[in-house]
């Protein structure tokens, strides 16, 4: 065996009580295994008589009935595996997965025997092993293993004492190992088992796994967390769970304890829609307000189902499954909702299934949206960063050129000259304040000087304002205006986000075209619109289109501007949001409340 290997072993349990350096491994051929997470090392039922020692990371054993009856086990660093499989001679009874990268190595019969040869301690700690598993299956409630005569157990301890282990070492010194497997006479076979089961609780389902299974979960567990892009996992998630559950359709739903509800986005056509689902409503309402699992095979039976979705859609809801997924805190972060399962009703192993891949799910969900704010508060630092570069950059520039501005028009001047300048001012004041609202927006913070103004005026300031641009760039703003109304606003910061809104309109219809602006009075609350006839949001984009950076098609632009703009009317306690005309084109609509 190679040395540094050998040296990887030292401190291993295999070799506890054992003057380590008078072990000779030149001649002990052992099997160096590298396992990925989430990779199979042996299955239940391969006939396998080695033992394993592990070197780094962690091993799960996995009895072959996965439920509340069985427990598995976990081997970490520095501890060996296999001992039982090893001295009875019967085939694996249960499966081996990694659950993080581990490191291990593979002694087979023969280099155990021979180690064994050179001492008889490690046979001794091979059954002390074996010993202390037994014992804690035998603390296990509701074991499988039952045995009608205590004399029986007492004689199978008494073949592991001193005597046995002498007898074992004589025959290992004449260069084999022939240890008879010990026979317990009166076990319960699991068919025997499950017919006993079936006997007391004829409705109950047997919720046991095979390792084909197993097999699945785990490949579901390297797909869920394949991804770190919340869109992406959120797919995963669901197309696993349809698929592990043979379900017709799912949805993920995820929970927003600040508004007490639950959120998640189907499709509508080509174009994703957001649902809303108050805490406590519906299946999915009620399994994250109670932390249990809803499982139903009729759903038209149960007053908690909502045909509202059937109704409008033409699907038939029949089985229902919702099952809650909890974080580490016992805190339920979202709930999977999977709908007529293509076996006619959802039984307790469909529930195994989505119970054995929740923490997958949370922990896929949690790494995602650090993933996500990590992204964002890196990409809005750095936009601080250069917001500010420039505001002490341009600065003085701007107001030097403010002042010969300024000085020029105190000349006597033509008409045309002076307009210039006034243009020219104009110019300069929006580039200080477009930087200081960029400036703002990367720290987070903004003060805000509003004032009571007429909106309509403030609509007429603002599209004479960027008339020569709209002009320049062949288009026209039709207008079209509701009752006059009072409206508290900080004009100032207001107008950058309109000119982002009618750039954007513009750049949209490269070959120019009307932006139509109106606004509707909804009693305490007043809509500005703007549609253009451009070409539309990519689906997918209604709401990314405000998020930092997302410049989606465009040839020019650093993805900000409607950033910004979201946060400005944020801030003036109102709401925007985009969507696809009809026809053509695109309509954002700004609801901002009405002064009281």
């Amino acid at each position: 065996m190679d040395a540094l290997a050998v040296e990887d072993l030292r401190l291993n349990k295999f070799f506890k009580n054992i003057d380590f350096d008078s072990l000779l491994f030149n001649r002990i051929d052992g099997n160096i295994c590298m396992l990925q997470q989430g990779e199979l090392l042996y299955r239940e039922g391969e006939m396998n008589h080695s033992i394993f020692l592990i070197v780094r990371g962690e091993i799960n054993s996995i009895p072959s009935q996965f439920n509340s009856n069985n427990n598995s086990v976990i081997y970490s660093e520095n501890d060996f595996f296999g001992a039982s499989e090893y001295l009875s001679n019967l085939p694996r009874g249960e499966s081996a997965i990694a659950i993080r990268d581990t490191y291990l190595i593979e002694l087979p019969k023969d280099a155990i025997a021979d180690l064994i040869k050179q001492s008889d301690e490690i046979l001794s700690t091979i059954y002390n092993v074996q010993k202390e598993s037994n014992n804690i299956l035998e603390q296990i409630p509701n074991e499988t293993i039952i045995t009608e005569n205590a004399n029986e157990v007492s004689a199978v301890e008494q073949e592991l004492d001193s005597e046995s282990i002498s007898n074992k070492n004589e025959e290992i010194t004449k260069d084999k190992i022939n240890v008879q497997p010990t026979v317990i006479e009166n076990i319960t076979t699991p068919d025997e088992e499950k017919k006993e089961i079936e006997e007391e609780t004829p409705k109950s389902y047997h919720t046991g796994m095979t390792f084909e299974q197993l097999d699945r979960i785990n490949k579901a567990a390297h797909l869920v967390n394949s991804n770190v892009k919340i869109d992406d996992v959120l797919r995963n998630i669901i197309d696993v769970s349809v698929s592990i559950c043979e379900a017709d359709r799912g949805t993920l739903y995820l929970v927003d304890k600040s508004r007490n509800e639950l959120w998640s986005k189907i499709l509508q056509g080509n174009e994703p829609r957001k649902i809303t689902l108050k805490i406590g409503d519906g299946f999915a309402g009620w399994a994250a307000a109670n932390k249990d699992v809803v499982n139903v095979e009729d759903a038209s039976l149960d007053e908690r189902f909502n045909d509202a979705f059937d109704r409008s859609s033409g699907y038939t809801t029949k089985s229902v499954l919702c099952f809650p997924v909890k974080n580490k805190n016992d805190v339920v972060v979202s709930v999977i909702q999977l709908l007529n399962s293509k076996n006619g009703s959802f039984t307790k192993l469909d529930e195994n299934f989505l119970y054995a891949l929740s923490t997958n799910v949370a922990l896929a969900l949690q790494n995602a949206d650090l993933v996500e704010q990590l992204l964002k508060t890196e990409r809005i630092s750095s936009l601080g960063k250069m917001a500010n570069f420039l505001i002490e950059d341009i600065k003085k520039p701007i107001l030097v050129s403010k002042r010969y501005a300024e000085h020029l028009k105190k000349k006597e001047l033509s008409a045309d000259v002076v307009n210039v300048i006034d243009m020219l001012l104009d110019q300069l004041n929006n580039i200080a304040d477009l930087v200081q609202s960029t400036s703002n927006y990367s720290e987070g913070k903004s003060i805000l000087q509003s004032d009571s103004v007429n909106l309509n005026e403030a609509l007429e300031e603002f599209v004479d304002r960027v008339d020569s641009y709209v002009q320049s760039m062949q288009c026209k703003i039709i207008k079209s205006y509701d009752t006059d109304i009072e409206i508290t606003l900080d004009t100032k910061e207001f107008y950058q986000g309109f000119k982002h809104l009618i750039k954007n309109a513009c750049e949209a219809m490269p070959n120019g075209g009307e932006i139509a602006l109106s606004t509707k009075n909804n009693g305490n609350q007043i809509s500005i619109i703007i549609k253009d006839e451009g070409t539309g949001i990519p689906a997918g984009f209604s709401e990314k289109i405000f998020e930092p950076f997302m410049s989606y098609g465009k040839k020019s632009g650093t993805g900000l501007g409607l950033s910004v703009t979201k946060k400005i009317v944020e801030e003036h306690n109102g709401s925007i949001s985009a969507s696809n005309n009809v026809d053509r084109g695109s309509t954002i609509v700004i609801t901002l409340p009405l002064t009281k």
